[in-house]
């Protein structure tokens, strides 16, 4: 499709050359005359031959472009008007689970956000950036530079796209933490010593550094699930004390060295609920709390209420009831569910998204972010939640998430099919635990990580799961055929992680099943099924590093090479066991005499069971 740019400022013209290749367009003299109109609203139309964009923010101009592209495919004359529901739509994409995105990869992403109407960008880096004079933060960890952090910078500001620094100043430094270096500013665990006055000199070097990094004066301070504050040292130092005024002292000291850098301040919104219910965040009625902590509160910052897991609209209500006793500046973050194996949870992304939006907008919340964690490892490629932002850049323009809608503008943003991503997440869900399925149950991890001769899981695999993973590894190999060359390393990486599941599924079972028996002459069999799994397992080991390299920095490639080189060197020693006993060399095979049990006991529902972190899956022994 061409188009004559008229009235574009160079910047512009330069973001068009930018999108061009998606959406397949060209500035051409002969081509259709375009302008841009700064509006009350957002859209595009196209009359008498020639095309006008409008917009009422700059990042907005992209997202009518491709909706004008998509349209002029059908019609030569049309009129189309946006309202967005929200005055900042962002994501926070997750920079330090051992993935540390690339520069080449933020910038292409920041392409497709820019296409579906985001506004912001956060890249949560807990040590992954780098301060001057401090070796050991963010060491081996892939650590941004003040360059590249400029570099992205400037490539969204280009779109319009404020890129908005996420750090953390309270808990998550675990890998900062690990050092000796910072003993003296540790409480516990993954938490820094409140009242301490080397934390504070070593906060105020974390804004210095990010102030000369990035142009916007906006800044997540984090400060969430610091579940152990003051039990550590500061309790050691000081004795125990009410944890909330701990928090709130914390808190002032933080905001003001924020204010002092010239920054607004955002922070989750966690610790004050924790703090006043005992541990608890999501409750069902609205929460009673001490109206001093909402004066404590400095008058520029907007606390996140985080929530990736309610499907009811009305515990979304209640939530927003309780922060509004606290503050009126409150902000939403919904979930790109990523953090929950190697492949997403994009079924219950999509459910959950509807209740949350609708309850939004019916409050008046006009921040919404869309995080992608990558807990434990970030084994999740980001690209394969593509849905759910898009989603959500749906219900914020449109108020529309219906398929035929979602189909048509996902296409348009990523040139794939939304159906075909959707379903890169069906290993997530099983026979017995259908879409959207029950909350954080993904049985890819435990079912790719757990040991063949004494799996912790085998009380919760069966024959039909089995078959329904050889389904979705044929599912997979279908829309990796059709699939543009972009995008078939996503499905080709998810067939052979589903085809490893699918052939690993019951062979643990069926071993221990033999051996019990006393089968002798079936193990040789078990045996040659293993070597096949070898065939597989080393397949994937290629396609998670060809699907690494695609999206992050080298560092934090070696955990899960090592977590899959370990399955790998298991299942050689399981060829070992059982041709050695098969051939007298062993007299018995412990780890196969212990009845499995249920991994949660009499809690367990169904079969498919929530994943824990990967030392948890692999032994009941420690380390």
């Amino acid at each position: 499709m061409k188009f004559r740019l008229d009235n574009w400022s160079r910047e512009d013209s330069r973001c068009f050359d930018e999108l061009a290749e998606l959406l397949s367009m060209e500035r051409a003299e002969d081509g259709i005359p375009l302008r841009l109109e700064a509006a009350d609203y957002p859209g595009c139309y196209m009359q008498e031959g020639k095309a006008v964009i409008t917009y009422s923010s700059r990042h907005q101009i992209w997202r009518e472009l491709g909706l004008l592209c998509e349209k002029l495919e059908m019609q030569d004359c049309f009129a189309c008007r946006e309202e967005p529901a929200y005055q900042d739509l962002g994501v926070m994409l997750d920079c330090s689970r051992n993935g540390v995105l690339t520069v080449e990869a933020v910038k292409d992403f920041t392409r497709y956000l820019a296409l579906m109407g985001y506004s912001s960008v956060q890249l949560y880096t807990e040590d992954t950036y780098k301060i001057e004079r401090q070796p050991y933060f963010g060491y081996q960890r892939g650590a941004y530079s003040r360059e590249e952090f400029r570099e992205m910078d400037s490539y969204t500001s280009l779109f319009g796209i404020e890129l908005i620094p996420c750090i953390q100043t309270l808990a998550h430094l675990e890998c900062m933490l690990r050092w000796k270096e910072y003993d003296g500013i540790r409480d516990i665990d993954n938490i820094l010593l409140a009242d301490e006055e080397k934390t504070y000199d070593f906060i105020r070097e974390m804004f210095r550094q990010m102030a000369g990094n990035l142009k916007s004066r906006r800044i997540n301070i984090g400060m969430d699930e610091a579940h152990m504050l003051g039990l550590g040292a500061h309790l050691d130092r000081y004795g125990y004390e009410n944890r909330m005024d701990i928090m709130l002292r914390h808190y002032r000291r933080v905001a003001e060295i924020a204010e002092s850098f010239g920054y607004q301040p955002m922070m989750w919104s966690d610790m004050f609920f924790r703090l006043a219910t005992h541990g608890e965040y999501y409750t069902e009625e609205e929460l009673q709390i001490d109206p001093g902590v909402g004066a404590a509160l400095s008058d520029d910052i907007t606390l996140i209420y985080w929530d990736y897991y309610t499907l009811e609209e009305e515990k979304y209500h209640k939530m927003f009831s309780s922060h509004k006793k606290i503050t009126d500046r409150i902000a939403f973050a919904g979930g790109a569910w990523k953090w929950e194996g190697p492949c997403p949870n994009s079924w219950y992304s999509r459910a959950v998204a509807l209740p949350a939006h609708k309850s939004c907008r019916e409050n008046g919340i006009s921040q919404v972010m869309i995080t992608a964690w990558g807990d434990n490892g970030d084994e999740c490629p980001l690209y394969s939640v593509l849905p759910a932002f898009s989603q959500w850049a749906e219900l914020c323009y449109t108020d529309c998430c219906d398929d035929s809608h979602m189909e048509q503008r996902f296409r348009t943003c990523t040139g794939a099919s939304y159906q075909a991503f959707l379903h890169l997440g069906d290993a997530a869900v099983m026979p017995d635990n259908p879409p959207p399925g029950r909350c954080g149950v993904n049985p890819v991890r435990y079912l790719l990580y757990q040991d063949l001769l004494g799996g912790l899981f085998d009380a919760h695999v069966d024959y039909e799961q089995k078959e329904y993973l050889e389904n979705c590894a044929r599912l997979m190999e279908e829309y990796k055929e059709s699939a543009p060359d972009k995008w078939k390393y996503l499905f080709e990486t998810q067939e052979a992680i589903d085809r490893l599941l699918a052939g690993k599924c019951m062979l643990g079972v069926e071993i221990r099943k033999a051996y019990l028996e006393g089968k002798k002459e079936e193990l040789p069999a078990c045996k040659e099924q293993i070597t096949v799994l070898l065939e597989l397992l080393e397949t994937v080991i290629k396609d998670v590093q060809i699907q690494w390299c695609r999206e992050n920095k080298i560092y934090g490639l070696d955990i899960l090479q090592q977590q899959l080189g370990g399955l790998k060197q298991r299942m050689l020693f399981a060829c070992d066991r059982l041709d050695g006993y098969a051939k007298g060399r062993y007299d018995a095979l412990e780890e196969l005499e212990e009845e499995p049990l249920p991994y949660y006991g009499g809690e367990t529902e169904g079969k498919a069971v929530v994943s824990p972190s990967w030392s948890r899956i692999v032994s009941a022994g420690n380390h």
